[in-house]
């Protein structure tokens, strides 16, 4: 008995914390997501479903679904492919390798909000590097771009610099992906005459699934929970063509204090990454079994 006991014991520590952390988080908002509780006062109303009724009347709630499926299919879809290409380039044998692997995998070290300050400064219209250095090379028109205060470039501004900075991680897991492929297999698909092109896509990509199945996952809940970037570079503006969804319930939460409602929104998020990772899941595992029968 003691024997059984014992490594449950061992985990108590850690469980405890994650139930502290985690999971009563979570049950409170369940329970705060059905009352109009401001955040402040010791006195709140039960109101039921109300607040998600509300949702869907909300105002820019089609904007923000519209912003949701754009970072979802440029940093799905382009991170995804970009890092991919990257590390195929840094899989090679080559003595810089091992440099330009440490300077791309370099910004997902760096805080997010240095680098959203950072960005903030290189696409300033006045005093920012591109403007200053195209003026001086006679490029007017990418000098006067708003690349923040434009809503038809604001949103792919934000997508870029999100992308350059976890671009480093997926290529890592790439890279680890590519590193566990067998090299026989390579020598037997040029014994078959395969040409490059041919081994990417008999060889490498099926090998990849393990690794393509964590990055698409996991580039689409980052997409579904973006919010220190945005936040930082443009506040959800101009004209709310970049908020997401963490950006309106921080709003709701904390400045309009309005907890109940964003308690609401932050259910409404969760509801659609678990829905969406579970299908991503599903769909790209039995890809990979079809690969391996």
């Amino acid at each position: 008995m003691k024997r059984k006991v014992l490594p449950y014991l061992f985990m108590l520590p850690a469980l405890s914390l994650v139930f502290f952390i985690f999971f009563g988080p979570f049950v409170s908002s369940i329970l705060l997501s059905m009352t109009d509780w401001d955040g402040i006062s010791r006195n709140f109303n039960f109101v039921g479903v109300r607040n998600f009724i509300q949702i869907l009347k909300h105002e820019y709630i089609g904007i923000v679904f519209l912003n949701h499926l754009k970072f979802i299919i440029l940093l799905v879809f382009f991170q995804n492919a970009l890092a991919l290409f990257i590390s195929l380039l840094l899989n090679q044998d080559y003595k810089a390798k091992n440099f330009f692997r440490a300077v791309i995998f370099l910004p997902t070290v760096i805080a997010s909000v240095a680098i959203g300050f950072i960005w903030s400064l290189i696409f300033d219209p006045f005093f920012g590097p591109i403007a200053i250095w195209s003026s001086k090379l006679g490029l007017k028109f990418v000098a006067n771009i708003q690349w923040l205060g434009n809503p038809d470039l604001a949103l792919y501004s934000v997508t870029f610099v999100q992308i350059w900075k976890w671009i480093g991680w997926y290529m890592a897991i790439y890279l680890a992906g590519l590193q566990t492929i067998p090299g026989e297999l390579y020598e037997t698909a040029n014994i078959d005459g395969a040409n490059p092109i041919q081994r990417l896509k008999y060889v490498t990509i099926p090998m990849l699934a393990p690794a393509i199945t964590v990055n698409m996952v996991m580039a689409t809940i980052a997409a579904l929970r973006i919010f220190d970037l945005p936040y930082i570079l443009t506040k959800g503006g101009p004209g709310h063509f970049t908020e997401t969804f963490s950006m309106v319930i921080f709003n709701y939460c904390f400045l309009l204090n309005n907890m109940g409602y964003g308690s609401a929104f932050s259910l409404l998020l969760f509801a659609m990454i678990l829905v969406i990772a579970v299908f991503e899941m599903k769909y790209f595992r039995k890809g990979e079994e079809t690969i391996v029968q």
